[in-house]
């Protein structure tokens, strides 16, 4: 199954891992890397990860990387990786701490603060859904671990979409009802995320 890295802007140089699933006790022997969509100025590996410094890309469009490594005991790996190129980090810039206070609102009520108890809650459950959407093509380039002053610099067309799937997910903690017009605006908003990071052509999957 293919993975996606955080997204990064055409202008931002980011190193970016990959991690091959090895046998217990084998190591990388070999490794290539193509790019398609933007530059890999530097790479290396180690005994069991692999290190990718990549540049450029075009506003708008996912960059794909083909990768294979051979290990030691003779095993080829292979993964197909997408990197969504956004037009800028700081496109919507709003604190995790907002986000739980919008989620909350209906529990907490409108212009209320949550308490310690009600943001911790909140907060794993943001960490598990964005974590959630890294493997399911919604990638929205946030970093690990989201704590309650992170600021998470996401698209424009991401910002809602966060903000209502984090409350459906809180609003099912405590029992709370949602509208019809929640659950639609939480569903297209993250149909809309994995749309915009898919390709037009996909490269070819590796077996």
């Amino acid at each position: 199954m293919a993975i996606f890295w955080s997204a990064k802007t055409p202008t931002q140089v980011i190193r970016y891992n990959w991690l091959p699933d090895l046998l217990a006790g084998d190591t990388l022997a070999s490794v290539t890397i193509t790019a398609t969509g933007a530059t890999i100025d530097l790479s290396s590996f180690d005994l069991d990860s692999v290190s990718v410094l990549i540049s450029g890309g075009t506003a708008g469009e996912t960059a794909s990387f083909a990768a294979s490594a051979t290990t030691a005991e003779g095993e080829t790996l292979t993964e197909t990786i997408y990197l969504p190129i956004i037009a800028s980090a700081a496109q919507i810039a709003h604190t995790a701490r907002e986000y739980v206070t919008f989620a909350l609102r209906r529990v907490i009520g409108n212009g209320e603060t949550p308490s310690a108890d009600e943001m911790t809650d909140a907060l794993e459950r943001l960490n598990a859904m964005v974590a959630e959407w890294r493997v399911r093509g919604a990638d929205i380039g946030a970093a690990f671990p989201i704590v309650a002053e992170t600021v998470i610099y996401c698209p424009d067309y991401a910002a809602s979409a966060l903000r209502y799937n984090l409350l459906m997910d809180v609003a099912s903690l405590y029992g709370e009802q949602v509208s019809q017009h929640e659950a639609l605006m939480a569903r297209n908003g993250l149909v809309q995320i994995q749309h915009r990071n898919m390709p037009e052509t996909r490269t070819t999957e590796y077996f």
